[in-house]
C-alpha cells in the first residue's frame, strides 16, 4: 500500500505528513462555534482542521495520494 501523505500549513510553512502518524482525532465545537476536527500526531500536538472525521476516515483509507487540509485559522 502507497503512504497518503497530508499537507498542512503550520505558522506559514508548508510541511507534509504520512497520515499514518496521526494518533488520533475527533470533532469538536471551537471557540467559534464551527464544528471542526482535531487531529493528535503526538499526545500533546494537536491542529484543527476544518475536514470532518469521514474525511479523514476516507483519506486514512485511501491509497497513495497527497491531500491538503485546511488549518482552520487559515
Amino acid at each position: 500500500m502507497k503512504p497518503v501523505i497530508i499537507k498542512l500549513n503550520l505558522a506559514g510553512t508548508t510541511v507534509h505528513v504520512n497520515a499514518s502518524h496521526i494518533l488520533y482525532y475527533y470533532a469538536k465545537h471551537n471557540d467559534k462555534g464551527q464544528i471542526v476536527t482535531e487531529l493528535f500526531f503526538t499526545e500533546k500536538f494537536g491542529l484543527e482542521v476544518t475536514e470532518t472525521p469521514a474525511e479523514i476516515d476516507d483519506l486514512i483509507n485511501g491509497e497513495g495520494k497527497v491531500v491538503e487540509l485546511l488549518n482552520v485559522g487559515d
